[in-house]
């Protein structure tokens, strides 16, 4: 991989405020980020009180962490600046929450859309 992201089995072993800390050095660095979405729009995950977004670096680690689960989903490229200038203020509007590189357990730090925002500031 170009990122120089582990491979998908290892990505996915590191703990989630691991994964968190390398999607967003990775946003810092302009790279887009990567969710799942079909003919209806993104997916969202509603977990009771949070409905998450969930966002992965690479499109290869999207489309391995849906396949079991979110079949007919494929993976939505969104860039850096539309993430940080756009999706995120439009989610923190309508009260979603971002799940930063879920593991193939559903593990993942989950974090409201402002907060996530200022994580990812320069």
């Amino acid at each position: 991989m170009t990122n120089n992201l582990p491979l998908n089995d290892t990505f996915f072993r590191l703990t989630s405020a691991e994964r968190y800390d390398q999607v967003i050095k990775l946003i810092k660095k302009g790279q887009s980020i990567w969710t799942l979405a079909d003919a209806e729009g993104c997916l969202i995950i509603d977990l009771g009180s949070d409905k998450v977004l969930p966002v992965w670096p690479v499109e290869a680690l999207a489309l391995d962490w849906g396949k079991k689960d979110y079949e007919g989903f494929t993976g939505l490229e969104v860039s850096a600046k539309d993430w940080a200038n756009k999706w995120l203020e439009g989610m923190s509007k309508d009260g979603f929450s971002v799940g930063v590189a879920p593991n193939l357990a559903g593990e993942c730090i989950v974090s409201s859309a402002a907060e996530h925002a200022a994580d990812i500031k320069p």
